[in-house]
């Protein structure tokens, strides 16, 4: 059996539009809130252009209990219930997905000191500007420092 490639170890996250939609949908939906979900994903592989990634399957939507514009918790139960389906169903979690309402898509300072999950990535989207953007990011550690390192996101048209 080979080992298991964290999320937070690849280059790309391929991600159909059709999910992409569906988390931008909610996490606006939470304004003036942050909004918060999880990605479930298939196991990595290498891809075409020779880098590790990963193909999102399915985005579990979550509830903020912090009602705050600043932070953001999923709702424990849903966290449970949503790894629980990830894992009955050969997935991979692969990244916290959350908004940012009046900042950039890039990790806040609170994200980092909150990021629980290292294999995960953070994939933020920022609604401070129009467009709305969407990044993603992994979190390594380097000498005992968190780095930030982004991961390229290509969005799927069709799926």
């Amino acid at each position: 059996m080979q080992p298991t490639v964290p999320p937070s170890a690849v280059d790309r996250i391929y991600l159909p539009k059709s999910i992409r939609d569906a988390m931008m949908v909610h996490l606006l939906e939470a304004a003036p809130n942050e909004g918060v979900g999880l990605l479930a994903v298939d196991a990595a592989y290498t891809d075409e252009d020779d880098g590790l990634a990963i193909d999102a399957v399915r985005f579990f939507p979550g509830t903020n209990i912090e009602s705050s514009p600043s932070r953001f918790t999923m709702e424990p139960a849903e966290v449970v219930a949503a790894l629980g389906e990830m894992r009955a169903s050969d997935l991979q979690f692969g990244a916290i997905v959350h908004s940012h309402v009046r900042g950039p898509a890039t990790p806040s300072a609170t994200d980092l000191r909150e990021a629980y999950y290292p294999d995960a990535l953070l994939m933020i989207a920022s609604f401070a500007g129009q467009p709305a953007v969407l990044r993603a990011w992994r979190v390594v550690l380097e000498e005992a420092l968190q780095v930030v390192q982004p991961v390229e996101i290509i969005v799927l048209d069709g799926a």
